[in-house]
């Protein structure tokens, strides 16, 4: 029986944008992303919510390879939870 040869996994470094490091919670994706729709409709008054949504959620899987929100909806509805847990 023969060794099987060690392969060092290949590492890459990533330079992450302070904004993407602020969305790794709830709370800082949510910042970022009022942050970012205000920024965005000064520019473009007509773009939605969900745009710039799918925006900040690819911006995340650039990074991390996976998405922070499964989807908009998902979104949705953790913002009114939180939100919820904020005006108690």
């Amino acid at each position: 029986m023969s060794k099987k040869k060690y392969i060092k996994p290949e590492v890459r470094r990533v330079e992450v944008d302070s904004q993407v490091i602020r969305m790794f919670t709830c709370e800082g994706f949510l910042e970022v992303f009022y942050e970012e729709l205000q920024a965005q409709r000064e520019n473009n008054p007509k773009i939605s919510e969900r745009a710039v949504f799918d925006l900040l959620n690819e911006r995340f899987y650039e990074v991390f390879n996976e998405f922070r929100y499964s989807d908009y909806k998902a979104f949705k509805r953790r913002n009114k939870t939180y939100r919820q847990r904020l005006n108690k």
